[in-house]
């Protein structure tokens, strides 16, 4: 899940979202991990982005059955998602560009989720177009997420 930035005035919404699916019999496991704009090398256990995971070794750790569901606006500075070493921060890196992380979780990836105000924008940011290019984006809502794992016989 993206945290902080544009995504702050969804953080009721997230926090619902991820209560429900934490709570809901329709997973035989639940994990989340934190970003923030654009999935890198490494994603968190805490919100705070200190206890690092490589992305990585989650993608070779999960079951083919899993589906991994990244929760963000894919709001972010184009050099985020189509750099090498185009991470936000300055004291990380990441040697895989973002895009290439989300097109290589392209297996078991089956949604972006957007901020609905991103996509009723007439000229929505570039980023959102390259993400919509490569996966299935929905609106983050439950009848958004119904409807995206309906639609993946999931």
């Amino acid at each position: 899940m993206d945290t902080g930035g544009s995504m702050d005035p969804y953080i009721r919404t997230c926090s619902q979202l991820f209560t429900a699916a934490h709570s809901s019999t329709h997973f035989k496991d639940f994990q989340y991990y934190y970003f923030h704009n654009c999935v890198y090398d490494e994603v968190y256990r805490d919100v705070e982005r200190m206890d690092k995971v490589s992305t990585d070794y989650l993608l070779q750790k999960l079951e083919p059955d899993y589906k991994t569901v990244i929760v963000g606006d894919a709001y972010m500075a184009p050099s985020e998602l189509l750099d090498k070493n185009g991470v936000i921060y300055y004291y990380h890196s990441n040697d895989t560009p973002g895009i290439g992380v989300v097109e290589a979780d392209c297996g078991t990836f089956y949604a972006y989720c957007l901020a609905e105000s991103r996509l009723r924008l007439q000229q929505p940011p570039a980023t959102v177009a390259l993400i919509s290019k490569i996966s299935q984006c929905i609106v983050l809502t439950l009848d958004g997420l119904d409807k995206a794992v309906k639609e993946t016989g999931s």
